[in-house]
Parts: C-alpha cells; structure tokens; sequence
C-alpha cells in the first residue's frame, strides 16, 4: 500500500498568517525546506499531498485552509514545517508537536535525525493548542526546525547544508522507520562542494590565485552551499559587495559584526550578482588577485594569493579583512575544510 503524507510548508508567504523574521525568514526557508522534502518522498514512492497556503485573509483562514486540504486527502501523516522564535532570540534547538506529546516513532526519529546536525533536541511536546494538530484527522507533527533567530541555530543551519540537510533529516527519519538509519536520495548525490571544487581546482591549476580548498569552503560557508537568498536570486555564493562591479546586483540587507562582538544590520546594500555559479566562483579569484583600496599600489589580499596552506591561507583573508566576523577563519579550517576533507581539491604540485 503506497504512503500517503502531506506537508504543510508553514505560514503564508506574507501578510496574515506569515512566520516570524529572524536572522532568516521563516516563511522563506519553510518552503525552501517542505518543497525539498516533497521531491525526496516522491521519488521513495510516497505519494504526496501539498498542504502549503500561500496567502489567506486571516491567520485562522491560513489554519483552517491547510486542514481543510489534509482532512480530504485522507492522509497517513500529515507534517507541518516551522522554524521558532524567542522574545529573547536565546532559544536553541529542534522540538516536534504532536496531539498530546505523543511519541509518535516517525516524530522522535525526526527530531533525533534534526538534532544529530548539531541542534539540541528539545523533544516531542505537547501541541493540542495548535489548530492543525488538533484538527487534523490524521497523525500529524509540526516541526520547529530550530531557532530562526538564534544566530547558533542559523550558524549550524547553514554550515550544514541548510534546508537540504534538514529535509534530508525528516526524510529519512519518516521513512527510515525510526530506527535511525539513514537513506540516502539520489537526489542529493552529486555534493555542492564537488561542483565547486572542480571549478575551483581548474582556476588554481591554470591562475594560481586561490587555494581549492578555501574556496570550497567559503562557497559552502557563505552561501550556505547555494541556498542562501543571495545565491538563489543572484548565483553569488560569496556575498561580494558592488565595490566598484559594473555588472550586474541585488539588494538585500547585510549583517555584520562589529569589533566589540555585537552585531548590526546595513540596509539595502549592493551586492555583486552573477549568470551563474561558475562566474561567482571566478569573480571571487578575480576580487583576490585585484582588489587594492590604495589605487593599486598594494593589493588587500596579497598574502593569500598563490598560497598553498589553507590554515594560513584562512588566517590571511581575515587579517586582510575579508569578513567581520572574528571566528571566519577558525570555522573555514575546523568547520569546513578539516571536517569535509576539502583538502582533497588542492592540487598544489600541478
């Protein structure tokens, strides 16, 4: 007997009914995350029921919508995606709804395949307060991915493959059976990192500007291995500002950290934007090799270009202040390139 589930990507894209804004938007990256799920489960055999609403008068007609979608699809499990929220923005971790907390084996797979990502599993709660568990006729869950304003939860979110990572988690802990193992989509065979590693390697062997390896790992860190809005509305995958690009950019707000540790947000700010990823990768070696704040007389990035340690490597972008944040060098080296075995892209006797 085939499966039959329906997802609910959570809130309306804006206006009544949308999700909280946080260092990401949720309504953005509950899509981003359910529509993701959707493809894996389809091509497992699952057949699926898109319970997603996108715009509605009022909250309660958004709930009331979704459930309405659920219950006349006679449905086996119905999930809804959802990232949190704090007054305080300190809030951390994954937690899963279900009618009376109870510990639905497809929900606490899920919250344990979520939390082995790097997140706190805060557990299965009770959600007899929220309208689409209560209503719904089938086992329902409403999963709270993490906290959409945390900058660890964000941070972790988006070192791990973002909402790949996380409809891969829900994935294979719905299908997996609860038992943990994991299954892997052909979907998600072909890694980012290797698409930017062989453009990367090909410039180093034929320029020499950037080491493989740290440009592998600032694609995957900055852009969130291409899923970040910069990288889905403009192929930039390293977040350059215009500073003096006369192609094309975009306009989105900019987070940075100040020198005391605090962080600020700039507005509408011009960022260098791409027709393809490709392009972004080889403009990035470019900004190395070029980028001078004197008229040209010394190069900004001197030091990193043609090196061949990545630790050192990553320690001259930040030195030569490449990023505001004061950990970027510490997490290219541990978080990315040391974790992922970046180092197999350096090729530095070619």
């Amino acid at each position: 007997m085939i499966m039959r589930i329906g997802i609910n990507c959570g809130h309306t894209v804006s206006g009544k009914g949308c999700g909280a804004v946080g260092l990401i938007n949720e309504s953005e990256h509950t899509r981003l995350v359910g529509y993701a799920l959707m493809e894996l489960l389809k091509e497992a055999g699952v057949e699926v029921v898109d319970c997603t609403i996108d715009s509605a008068g009022t909250k309660q007609e958004y709930l009331e919508k979704a459930v309405i979608t659920a219950n006349t699809n006679e449905l086996d499990l119905f999930i809804s995606i959802h990232f949190n929220a704090s007054a305080s923005h300190t809030g951390h971790g994954v937690e899963i709804y279900t009618y009376k907390g109870q510990a639905y084996q497809e929900a606490e797979a899920v919250s344990r395949h979520i939390a082995q990502l790097g997140y706190k599993n805060r557990g299965i709660k009770a959600g007899d307060n929220l309208f689409v568990i209560r209503k719904t006729k089938a086992k329902a869950m409403l999963i709270e991915v993490c906290f959409c304003d945390n900058r660890k939860d964000v941070d972790i979110y988006q070192r791990t493959g973002g909402y790949r990572s996380i409809a891969q988690a829900v994935f294979n802990g719905v299908c997996g059976g609860g038992k943990g193992e994991k299954i892997q989509s052909e979907a998600v065979s072909e890694t980012f990192e290797e698409f930017v590693g062989k453009i990367a390697g090909k410039d180093w062997r034929e320029r020499r500007i950037v080491l493989p390896s740290i440009v592998v790992a600032q694609a995957m860190k900055e852009s969130a291995r291409g899923t970040s809005e910069l990288a889905r509305e403009a192929n930039a995958l390293f977040g350059i500002k215009k500073n003096g690009w006369t192609g094309k950019t975009y306009r989105k707000s900019a987070t940075e950290q100040r020198k005391d540790g605090s962080f600020t947000t700039l507005e509408h700010v011009e960022w260098r934007a791409y027709d393809s990823f490709e392009e972004s990768i080889l403009d990035h070696n470019d900004y190395i090799a070029t980028r001078s704040t004197d008229g040209g007389k010394t190069l900004r990035f001197g030091p990193v270009i043609g090196c061949t340690n990545y630790i050192l490597a990553a320690q001259y972008l930040q030195e030569c202040g490449y990023a505001t944040a004061k950990d970027y060098a510490e997490s290219l080296i541990n978080d990315y390139i040391e974790k992922h075995n970046l180092t197999r892209f350096d090729d530095v006797t070619a």
